[in-house]
């Protein structure tokens, strides 16, 4: 596995981490700039370049990532075959690896998409920081019930089997936006389907489909890593209001 590593030298005990624009602040929330400066020098700047690993499922629990930039997909290959399923797409000031605290291993292999930056922080120095600051350690918890709650709402709305493939489609790409924009994350067709559970030829018909009626906008290389989509559109189809 590469990646950049650089060490955390960002934080002088200011109110913004100069590093990452302060994003990773919602991880720290319930500690002060204080106690945050603390700590800060054990965090480490990390970059991984697309697709490359992040995490191996099975592996020690040795890290938490906050992910400042760039998307990270969640897989497991079920049965131990070599079809993958994605499970769940971690975006900016999410964390991964959080479930695996508990754990103490990797629940899942996690896979960079696009160039993803983030904040990589030792387990032990969020295990300390639980048993000294208990609001520390409740927003944490909160943390990983929006995990859970996450991960419940992608097997609701994208793999119930009665729902048409173009509307669970609509859904998906919804969850893939970045924050409140118009841009989608680009998956390729094979990771549409990891996700999905249809067929590669399903998700290329709906995906074309949603091109010919201007719904997402294939922009620049077909390797870039957003789409330009009509979001009130798709928020259409998702609900059925739009008919094939």
């Amino acid at each position: 596995m590469q990646f950049m590593n650089t060490h955390c030298t960002a934080w002088h005990g200011e109110g913004k981490c100069l590093a990452c624009d302060g994003k990773e602040n919602a991880f720290f929330a319930g500690l002060t700039h204080e106690e945050v400066s603390a700590v800060h020098v054990q965090i480490d700047n990390v970059s991984y370049s697309h697709g490359e690993t992040i995490y191996l499922h099975g592996a020690p629990a040795e890290t938490l990532l906050v992910i400042r930039t760039g998307a990270v997909k969640l897989v497991r290959y079920p049965n131990g075959d070599a079809m993958q399923r994605i499970v769940r797409v971690v975006k900016p000031v999410d964390v991964v690896g959080v479930d695996a605290m508990l754990a103490g291993t990797i629940q899942h292999h996690a896979v960079a998409v696009g160039e993803v930056r983030g904040c990589r922080i030792p387990l032990p120095v969020v295990s300390k920081l639980c048993m000294q600051y208990p609001d520390f350690q409740w927003n944490l918890m909160r943390q990983l019930q929006s995990s859970l709650k996450e991960t419940e709402q992608w097997l609701v709305d994208l793999t119930c089997g009665s729902v048409p493939a173009r509307e669970r489609m609509a859904r998906l790409l919804l969850r893939l936006r970045d924050g409140d924009s118009n841009r989608i994350y680009h998956f390729s067709l094979k990771d549409l389907r990891a996700m999905l559970c249809v067929t590669v030829e399903t998700v290329s018909r709906v995906i074309t489909e949603f091109s010919s009626l201007g719904l997402l906008v294939r922009t620049g290389k077909h390797s870039e890593q957003f789409f330009t989509a009509d979001i009130a559109a798709l928020e259409r189809v998702a609900a059925g209001e739009i008919p094939a």
